[in-house]
């Protein structure tokens, strides 16, 4: 791997994990607000909580990684040519697809792990998140009633 794929890589991998990392908290916190009628005025352990929070998380993933490749790349490739550092390669004789070449083999590679993982984590995190609710509303019946809607406890219909 030449220096130049090398720079170009780092850049950008370390500008990928800060947007990944700032999306990913966005989306949790979303994530939170739409559950908020289901966890919060239950009692529930903060514990238990932010076990919901970590199964639930592998959903998200495939909503937050193309927006993270988006804007790392935007930033990246807007800080090269803002320093005039593709000038300067196109001057040394790289062309652009040759300096994106480590690129495009990351993206490739980043892929085929997305694809793995949303075959795999993904519907293991669903069932864990969907397990987890459906055995809090059994221990605590509380739970599965919300204020204001029809709720089915057992044979009974209630509205509360």
């Amino acid at each position: 791997m030449k220096i130049i794929d090398r720079y170009i890589l780092k850049s950008y991998l370390t500008r990928l994990a800060s947007v990944f990392t700032i999306c990913m908290f966005i989306f949790v916190i979303q994530t939170f607000w739409l559950f908020i009628d289901e966890l919060a005025g239950k009692g529930l352990d903060i514990l238990i909580i932010g076990k919901f929070l970590i199964y639930y998380s592998p959903k998200l993933i495939p909503l937050v990684l193309p927006l993270s490749v988006l804007l790392a790349s935007l930033m990246t490739f807007g800080s090269l040519s803002e320093n005039y550092e593709f000038a300067a390669m196109k001057s040394t004789g790289i062309s652009l697809q040759r300096a994106l070449l480590g690129w495009v083999i990351f993206h490739i590679a980043l892929g085929i792990g997305t694809f793995y993982f949303s075959n795999h984590v993904i519907p293991y995190g669903e069932l864990k998140s969907y397990n987890l609710r459906r055995n809090l509303a059994k221990l605590e019946p509380t739970l599965a009633i919300r204020e204001g809607i029809f709720n089915e406890i057992g044979m009974y219909n209630i509205k509360v």
